[in-house]
Parts: structure tokens; sequence; C-alpha cells
């Protein structure tokens, strides 16, 4: 009998941004990094004897919590990678509901009918997942795995499993950033003995908990904001809505109108001359209208923010404002520090690199 832990990684920036990020690899948020450690704690007693990655960032980086304590390595994989989505590859999840509603439908609740460009399908993720869980239980008989997956491949094993056909996947409910499933593999049968456990998590801790775009629809909330260029949406109105200074919406080349459905919510400006030759990115605005704080949009337009500059090559993102700025406390919460000070202003910056 082989004893199989199968794992999501912990949260990363296209949970919280709000974008697709199947193959592109993006990073571990700081919430993340505390639940990797509460992942840590729960596998403090447990024996394990050999630990298997997908080879994406954010999963390998998960895989510490088990791998560092031990002293076992890393050994990564594309098997356990997640559903490739081809052209959506880092998308806002907004914009994907506007431009491809019915795919977007079907990306959650039939993905055997979802296709777009370049997308790996449903049936090869499940494939995948299985035999490689299988093949890699066998060849460590008796012993104790620890696997680090993603969300839409642990669900389609997980349909598999209880023979759930695509068209109902709604019955699979969406696991936790770091939820653990326990798999069994005797008599050359898979079973499943618990899953989706999140119990090493508070409420806080939890990044479903925060969020709603999962749940019923007499329970959901509109929250992923899609966007369009600022000068498509009445923006001189927009600017005096969002009180944004004049001269700093002329220092930004690319400017971003948020919107929710079609309301508009939020703006964002980009510089991208000033100090490219740095590999620096500036934020020269990012605002969200007051009644609509407290709600992601921000976390979101930061988001677009990184995404932009990261397909420019650039390595670190910066921001001036004042030193008394409510901003400054939220902004450290996604690891800006503060590079520089002048007079009532700082300058915060954050290392955007990754290994795309």
């Amino acid at each position: 009998m082989t004893r199989i832990f199968l794992i999501r990684h912990a949260e990363a920036e296209g949970n919280i941004f709000r974008r697709a990020h199947g193959h592109y690899n993006g990073l571990i948020t700081q919430k993340g990094y505390k639940q990797i450690e509460r992942l840590h704690e729960r596998f403090e007693d447990e024996h394990i004897d050999v630990i298997y990655s997908s080879d994406l960032a954010r999963a390998q980086t998960t895989a510490t919590a088990l791998s560092e304590p031990r002293g076992l390595p890393i050994i990564p994989t594309e098997k356990l990678r997640e559903v490739g989505v081809g052209v959506w590859e880092d998308d806002a999840w907004g914009d994907i509901e506007h431009l491809y509603p019915e795919m977007n439908d079907k990306f959650n609740s039939d993905p055997a009918s979802w296709c777009v460009e370049g997308s790996e399908t449903y049936d090869n993720v499940k494939s995948r997942m299985f035999s490689f869980i299988t093949e890699t239980a066998k060849s460590h008989d008796g012993e104790t795995i620890a696997l680090f997956s993603h969300g839409f491949a642990i669900r389609s094993l997980m349909c598999l499993l209880n023979d759930i056909p695509s068209c109902e996947t709604s019955k699979v409910p969406y696991y936790d950033n770091t939820a653990v499933t326990l798999l069994i593999y005797d008599n050359n049968e898979l079973t499943i003995d618990y899953c989706g456990c999140n119990s090493h998590l508070s409420e806080r801790q939890s990044t479903l908990a925060q969020q709603t775009w999962w749940q019923p629809l007499e329970r959901r909330r509109s929250e992923n904001i899609r966007y369009m260029p600022l000068d498509e949406v009445a923006s001189a109105d927009l600017i005096n809505t969002f009180k944004v200074d004049v001269e700093e919406h002329m220092q930004a080349d690319l400017q971003y109108a948020a919107l929710i459905v079609d309301e508009p919510v939020g703006v964002l400006g980009l510089d991208t001359k000033k100090d490219r030759g740095e590999g620096i990115g500036w934020i020269s605005y990012i605002h969200v209208a007051s009644a609509h704080r407290g709600k992601s949009f921000t976390t979101q337009l930061l988001g677009l923010a990184i995404s932009v500059f990261r397909k420019l090559k650039r390595e670190r993102l910066r921001i001036e404002l004042p030193s008394d700025s409510p901003g400054v406390s939220f902004l450290q919460r996604f690891d800006f520090e503060v590079v520089d000070t002048a007079g009532n202003l700082i300058t915060m910056e954050k290392n955007i690199k990754n290994s795309m």
C-alpha cells in the first residue's frame, strides 16, 4: 500500500490578482508564505519518503514546507502542472468573462466542452494526473509520497476518481490553497481517504474564505474587474470622478479604466518610459472609487501593472506617494519597500522578476 498526499499550492499571484495562471509562472503571495508555514506544522510529525511537484514556481515553493525540514529533494515534473489555458494565459478573469462568456462558463461547469486557442484538453489533464500518480505509487510501493499540484488539475482528478462526468463538475468543490487530499494506492486501485482538507488554516489564513467567485450565485458578488483604455471610457469625466491629478495623468502613457460589468470602478496609469533602461516600471496613479474599496479591486489593478511590466521585461515596479498615505501599508502587504524619501513623498519598490 502506498499513501499519497496530494496538495494544492499556496496562494499565488493569479489567485489574488484574479488572472488566469495556468502555465504562467506566478509567484507566491505574502499570505501564501503564511499558508506554507501552517502546512509545515500540519506535517511536522508525518513521515514522508519522497516529494514530487509541478515544475511551476508556485508549486515548488509550496513543496519546501515538507522538503526543507526533511532534507528531501523536490522532484519537478510537468505531469503535475496546472491546465494550460492557451491564449487566456495571464489575462484578467474579468476580461475573460466579458470576451468569452460561453467558454468561461464551460471552463467552470463542463470543462470537457471548453476549448480556446492553444489550450490543453480536460481529458489530457485527467489522463496525465492519473497516470503519473498510479505509476509513481507503484514505484514507491509501501512508502508515503507528497505531490504538489494545482486547483483545476486536482479537481479534474477528483472527478475521475469519483466517476463524475464533466457536465457535473460542480459536484466537486473548489479546494483551498494548500488543501490536502490523501489517496491510497493498493491492489492496483487508487482510492480517496479524504480530500480538500484545509483544517490547518484559520478563516483569515484561507484564500477561499475571503473570496466569493466560487460560491453559489445567491452568495456571490461581482469581484472580477475588466479593463479598457481610459480614452475609450469618457476619460475626462472619469479623471474628474476619480480625482486624478492632471499632471500625473499626462505622465502616464498607458492608462486603463477598471470596470465591473459596464460600471467604472477605478483607474490605473503606467509610465513605461521612465527608468526603462534600469529595468524599472512606474505606476503614475492607481485609484479606486471610495464606494468600491475593500473589494479586492485595488489589488487587481496592482496585478495588471505587474503583468504589463513583466511583459516589458521590467524587474522592479515603483510608485511615489505621500508618506502619510494609507496606500503605504496597503503596498507593504505586497512586499513593496521604501527606497527613497523626498520631503513628504516616498518612493516604494517591489521586485516583480519571475522565471518567465
